[in-house]
């Protein structure tokens, strides 16, 4: 996705980091800060004061990635969350933000059927995701898709129970002192990536527009998890617009070129927004192409007529475990369950179609 205002006036500073395991892009409208600077100061200071500012807000998301990095990656053994892997059928001393994430993850897994759940790390370490994105292997080989695939079942009621059951066994407390502490069953590996930068976005919007002291508007884009973040102030006036561009999807193992076509336009205020998808995250082990989405009921990588999903919602995360739901789900049920929901969003079927639910229509530009 890409993302400017929808707004001849507004001045934007951007700048871009890498984490985990994607490019993190952060466009802070400066209007109000340069406007700020003007009175008794020449061109050339004020550009000297807002670039300050914005090496400030830079070095504060630098600090943050670093932190959330070694808190939640499952590529490094040092971890605060795979210490928590080795540590099961114990209680164990967790952060405020583990806790937070792992929370919400487990309160996503009734609402979304169980196909949804932080329980898979063993799942995708068995298909060969047990290091880096960038570092698995992309053989090239005639698409393994060319044909309609054969869409798992989604409403086995027992493997629903079973997946819910499988969270209730994690247990989580806050001591009388304010600690945080959870204790995971034996056999049990969590996973977090599928949350995690939805959750960091918003927490970086949040703070940069709201809780600093640089109530900045921004747009923080993680690797297509974009958040947006409005100053408390700015809440009651004209807010200001952001256009998001749908990228089409990709499939890296097909025929078909990439052509950087964008499939749709749309534009928010607030909130947030999400695309999911088995078309980019693939990689190629033991003589067949895979990716990311895992199915729990059959503890493989779905099998969807769905490409990608682009979700709107209030916050990132709901986002980003809404966009993954719909994929698993494929297209029928998910337009069903999106339409019922009164949910925002855009859907591309295995066909290149382009499918819209209804709440979106008030966001769109074009598709």
């Amino acid at each position: 996705m890409q993302a400017n205002t929808n707004s001849s006036t507004p001045q934007l500073s951007t700048f871009m980091l890498p984490a985990m395991g994607c490019h993190v892009q952060i466009s802070l409208n400066i209007t109000q800060l340069s406007l700020q600077q003007t009175q008794g100061n020449t061109d050339q200071e004020i550009d000297q004061k807002i670039d300050k500012k914005v090496a400030l807000v830079k070095a504060y998301v630098e600090e943050k990635l670093l932190q959330w990095e070694h808190t939640f990656s499952r590529f490094d053994n040092t971890s605060e969350l795979m210490r928590l892997n080795n540590h099961t059928n114990q209680w164990t001393d967790i952060s405020p933000e583990l806790f937070a994430v792992l929370e919400s993850a487990i309160a996503f897994v009734p609402k979304t059927q169980g196909l949804v759940t932080p329980t898979l790390l063993n799942t995708l370490w068995d298909i060969g995701y047990k290091h880096s994105f960038e570092t698995l292997a992309k053989q090239p080989t005639p698409s393994v898709q060319t044909a309609q695939p054969t869409l798992q079942d989604t409403s086995d009621a027992s493997k629903n129970d079973a997946a819910n059951q499988s969270i209730k066994n994690i247990k989580l407390h806050t001591s009388a002192h304010g600690q945080y502490q959870v204790c995971l069953p034996i056999g049990t590996a969590l996973d977090l990536n599928g949350y995690v930068k939805g959750w960091c976005a918003m927490q970086l919007a949040e703070y940069i527009s709201q809780r600093s002291d640089w109530q900045l508007p921004c747009l923080i884009d993680m690797g297509g998890d974009i958040a947006i973040g409005v100053p408390n102030e700015q809440k009651f006036a004209k807010p200001i617009t952001w256009a998001i561009a749908i990228a089409k999807p990709y499939i890296a193992d097909s025929q078909q070129v990439q052509d950087e076509e964008d499939i749709a336009i749309i534009h928010i205020s607030a909130g947030a927004v999400a695309t999911s998808g088995q078309d980019y995250r693939r990689w190629w082990h033991k003589g067949h192409w895979q990716h990311h989405l895992i199915h729990p009921y059959y503890t493989c990588p779905a099998k969807s007529d769905v490409l990608s999903v682009t979700i709107l919602a209030d916050d990132t995360l709901t986002a980003e475990v809404y966009a993954k739901y719909c994929v698993i789900l494929g297209a029928k049920k998910a337009l069903q369950w999106l339409s019922e929901q009164h949910i925002a969003a855009v859907l591309v079927d295995s066909d290149y179609k382009v499918m819209a639910s209804p709440a979106i229509h008030p966001n769109l530009i074009a598709i």
